[in-house]
Formats: structure tokens, C-alpha cells, sequence
């Protein structure tokens, strides 16, 4: 058991750790609800690991650092819960993910290069972020962030030849003028 406790918490810790560090490529899952999912089962498997890890301890003192270790990622991980959980079930009603909204799409080749309205609630501008995602079976993504903006909502993508596009990125005041991104692919 102690060695079952062993491989699941590090499964655990090292999915969790991937989840949140930033990497050049990462895996997304085509339909967004199950990156939530995902993040969901991370949140509730993290404390429960660690708890089940330091039950099967020989020595007190590992066990009882365990479980305050395990106690203290409860609430963290709960908050992280509740907010996945929340964006899991508007995703699921809706079929769209307004925080992170598809507006445009280039397919070259095997490859799809996406662009995306980010949107982080009522006190936060609108944002853009376009990704190049490849499909890589089993309904996974390998993704790689190409280009953001923070302060702008509307953009269109344009193949210019086999080798660039252009990103026209629309005014996010009145005050703007249309800006165009010469992208290399």
C-alpha cells in the first residue's frame, strides 16, 4: 500500500505541477469542458492523496506532518473547486467558454492556429491570445501560445502565404487605430 500511495501521490503532484507552470507546449483537451474536469479531479485528488500517503507512514511524527500538510491543501484546493466546478457547469448549459471565447481560425496544414477572446470577469479588459493547437488523438491538443494582447477584444486572421498571416486587431477604445501583427508560421 505504501508504494500505491507512493506513485499516486506523485502522479498527482506532477499533473498538478505541469497544470500550472508555464510551459512552451501544454496539452488542452478539444472540448473545454474536460480541461475543467481535469482541474476539477486535481483539486479533490491532491489532499486526498497526500492524506492517504501519510496514513501509510511508519513513524507518528510523518504521519500527523501528513495530515496537517493534507488539511492545509483543503481549502486551496476547494476554492480552486469551486471556481473549475462553477466554469464546468456554465460550459456544459451554454456550449461556450466566454472566458476563453474562439473568435477566429486558421487550419494550415495539420495544424490550427486559434484565436481566442480572453475575458476575466467585470473588473478586467478583454484580451487576445492566439495558440497553435495540433491534435494529437484522444481528443488532446498539444498547444503553444503564438501572440497576446491584453486591452483588445476584436481581431481577424489572414494567410498571407505558406509562411505568414496577418493579425488585424481592431481598436479596444475610440481613440485607436487598427493595428496589423505580421505573424511568421
Amino acid at each position: 500500500m505504501k508504494l500505491i500511495s507512493n506513485i499516486i501521490l506523485a502522479v498527482v503532484i506532477l499533473a498538478t505541477i505541469i497544470n500550472m507552470i508555464d510551459l512552451p507546449w501544454e496539452l488542452r483537451f478539444t472540448d473545454v469542458k474536460n480541461n475543467y474536469l481535469v482541474v476539477m479531479v486535481l483539486a479533490v485528488m491532491l489532499p486526498i492523496s497526500a492524506f492517504i500517503f501519510s496514513v501509510c507512514r511508519d513513524s507518528r511524527s510523518s504521519k500527523v506532518a501528513g495530515v496537517i500538510i493534507s488539511l492545509c491543501l483543503v481549502v486551496p484546493c476547494y476554492i480552486v473547486f469551486i471556481f473549475a466546478s462553477s466554469d464546468y457547469e456554465n460550459i456544459r448549459a451554454k456550449g461556450v467558454d466566454y472566458s476563453f471565447e474562439e473568435i477566429d481560425r486558421l487550419i494550415v496544414n495539420d495544424s490550427s492556429y486559434v484565436l481566442y477572446r480572453t475575458n476575466g470577469g467585470a473588473t478586467t479588459s478583454f484580451g487576445l491570445v492566439l495558440r497553435l493547437e495540433k491534435k494529437l488523438g484522444f481528443g488532446l491538443n498539444a498547444v503553444n501560445v503564438i501572440f497576446s494582447k491584453y486591452k483588445a477584444s476584436e481581431s481577424t486572421l489572414e494567410l498571407t502565404d505558406s509562411n505568414s498571416m496577418i493579425m488585424q486587431i481592431q481598436p479596444y477604445d475610440n481613440k485607436g487605430e487598427v493595428e496589423i501583427v505580421l505573424l511568421n508560421m
